[in-house]
């Protein structure tokens, strides 16, 4: 069975190339290519508790299961909540569902105040009143449903256009009830396009009766930060900034934005143009991989990583990517800059103090036949890029047999790397 998904990504990332098939199958299935050399089996069961504090373990609305099933990069957590049992890929990828189940209680909570259920009763009324008076008195409606003729135009024109599947329809950007939608997500420090059904049914409700309803309960609801999205962005004012340009403007005007935001960073158009139509990032993470490849500074070969990311076959690896450039952004604002490098087709970094670095958000690293020529062929190129020294960060930690290896093999480890300061905090 091939690898798919997160999976197929990281092992193209460590440049999985065997030069055989028996040698391929070897590797796959992550069997010792020489028999002197010992590697971890894959996939890995592993406790939970190893990644997760224990408060995370279980809250209003869900528990975890107590294994973790890890295929040699990321852990796939099981979910047990209220809206169903269902997977999830990546400790940050978790903390961020955790975050939806939160959002998701106080939304419903919400729900069942005296003012909203007021509200609702008029809600439905109110949108089509909205509707009529946009073909009625168009003019006085959209004074009060935007500011700004022409950006207001754009953005119901791509509401009607647009192939992006995140785009509200054109009455819900006309009326600004897009725009209290992504108000309510981002307060709660939710990605106001999640693919998390429960909050989007409960924010759709919520976002109706504040719009046509009237209700006047404040935006911020308080449910904490610990897995908002916006989490791992550089630094405090730069996440004001973003979670400004986030709430008041819809995926079109995002679009333009981000657009710009990468040809000014010397990406080519065709370029932005393909990474910008992968639909499997929402707008707000394509927001926050532009922002982080543009927070990186004045360095080469960012175009390297945007090939990387426009690749991304799904969801789930546009997540990973997402956090990878966050990753790396926090590196070179907070430890050491460089520029982005080529190897076997994947983005590695080669810092201005000439070393080889590798800085990823995963989990756990396992020892593997794959991993281990791949990082040979990283080592390879060392003289050709003038490096004199290797460097690898992890979010998480390695198997004791890979850091063994990693380490006679001359890598410097580092694990639980939150670059926070002048070095990586563990």
């Amino acid at each position: 069975m091939p690898f798919t998904g997160i999976n197929a990504i990281l092992r193209r990332f460590f440049a999985l190339n065997c030069l055989t098939l028996g040698a391929s199958l070897a590797c796959l299935a992550g069997e010792p290519a020489t028999a002197d050399e010992r590697f971890d089996g894959l996939p890995l069961d592993l406790p939970v508790v190893d990644f997760l504090p224990k408060s995370l373990l279980k809250g209003d609305g869900y528990r975890l299961a107590e294994r973790v099933s890890n295929d040699g990069f990321q852990n796939t957590y099981t979910v047990h909540s209220d809206y169903g049992v269902f997977t999830v890929t990546g400790t940050e990828e978790l903390r961020v569902r955790l975050q939806e189940i939160k959002a998701t209680e106080a939304l419903q909570a919400l729900e069942q105040s005296d003012e909203f259920k007021e509200a609702a009763k008029s809600a439905a009324t109110g949108l089509e009143e909205a509707g009529k008076a946009l073909v009625e008195t168009p003019a006085e409606t959209t004074k009060a449903a935007a500011r700004g003729v022409g950006q207001w135009m754009r953005n119901v024109g791509s509401s009607f256009t647009s192939e992006d599947p995140h785009q509200d329809n054109a009455l819900e950007t006309a009326i600004g009830y897009d725009m209290v939608k992504r108000r309510y997500a981002l307060e709660m420090g939710v990605d106001p396009y999640t693919s998390f059904e429960p909050f989007q049914d409960s924010l759709s409700r919520v976002a109706k009766a504040a719009t046509a309803g009237s209700m006047v309960t404040s935006f911020a609801i308080d449910i904490g930060t610990s897995g908002s999205l916006l989490g791992t962005v550089v630094d405090a004012t730069n996440l004001a900034k973003m979670k400004g340009l986030l709430m008041d403007n819809p995926p079109a005007s995002l679009a333009r934005i981000n657009r710009q935001k990468l040809i000014d960073i010397g990406i080519a158009g065709y370029q932005a143009d393909a990474l910008l139509k992968n639909y499997n990032y929402t707008p707000t993470e394509i927001t926050l991989l532009c922002e982080a490849l543009l927070q990186m500074g004045d360095i080469q070969g960012r175009e390297i990583f945007v090939a990387f990311a426009t690749s991304a076959p799904d969801p789930e690896v546009a997540n990973f990517m997402r956090h990878y450039a966050v990753t790396l952004a926090l590196y070179m604002n907070r430890v050491e800059t460089g520029d982005i490098v080529d190897i076997s087709g994947a983005a590695w970094m080669l810092s201005d103090s000439k070393a080889l670095v590798g800085a990823f958000p995963m989990d756990y690293v396992a020892w593997t036949p794959g991993l281990s020529k791949s990082l040979a062929r990283a080592s390879d190129r060392m003289d050709t890029l003038g490096a004199r020294d290797k460097k690898l960060f992890l979010t998480g930690k390695f198997s004791s047999l890979a850091r063994d290896a990693l380490e006679k093999q001359g890598w410097k480890v580092t694990e639980y790397s939150k670059f926070t300061g002048g070095e990586p905090q563990l």
